[in-house]
């Protein structure tokens, strides 16, 4: 009554295409390992309510060897701003959070429920320069990590030879962006607590 060992590709899919790559796909410097605590994590956030997540990832950057570890902490649907703030505080504690800026008023109503959160720096080129800043690190992506894991393997640029992504597959990888952006443009505020 030995089962045999179902095909590594035909396995894959039973779990709903998450390790299936996606043609052209925008970070090919990523693989699944170990996180670990280099310093202090920083985490980033993106919001969403009906048919988008709000995300939570822990980011912490090894600068020495060019390496940032992620974490996926938490990625659902409909959280109310009570929610989230509960979430943030079970996950990330007291370390700061960046949040997405598009959303000043959920910021605050989070921040003033004792979450150690500021806003993402935005502006013009900002998607493309955090795109290029992680390009520039090898990712290591702890195991669990599955929605992070199937965004990278879709996230693309629109066209062949655009600098603009597509707008889908992006909720875990804009929180990275905006925590790692952060960390990079202002290489000693990882180490504060910034009220």
């Amino acid at each position: 009554n030995i089962k045999k060992r179902r095909p590594e590709k035909y396995r894959h899919q039973m779990l709903g295409g998450w390790l299936a790559k996606a043609e052209g796909v925008i970070f090919t410097n990523w693989k699944i390992g170990e996180f670990k605590q280099i310093g202090v994590s920083v985490f980033g956030q993106d919001y969403g309510f009906a048919s988008d997540s709000s995300t939570l990832i822990e980011t912490n950057i090894d600068t020495t060897n060019k390496i940032i570890y992620l974490k996926e902490c938490f990625y659902l649907p409909k959280l109310t701003t009570t929610q989230i703030a509960q979430l943030n505080l079970k996950h990330a504690k007291t370390n700061l959070i960046v949040g997405d800026s598009a959303e000043p008023r959920l910021i605050a109503e989070v921040k003033a429920k004792g979450c150690n959160l500021i806003k993402s720096i935005k502006g013009q080129g900002s998607i493309t320069y955090g795109i290029s800043l992680l390009q520039d690190y090898d990712l290591i992506i702890e195991p669990n990590s599955i929605n992070l894991i199937k965004e990278l393997n879709n996230y693309c640029w629109l066209e062949r030879k655009s600098n603009t992504p597509i707008d889908k597959w992006n909720h875990c990888i804009d929180a990275i962006r905006y925590a790692v952006s952060y960390q990079l443009q202002n290489p000693n505020r990882g180490n504060y607590d910034i009220s």
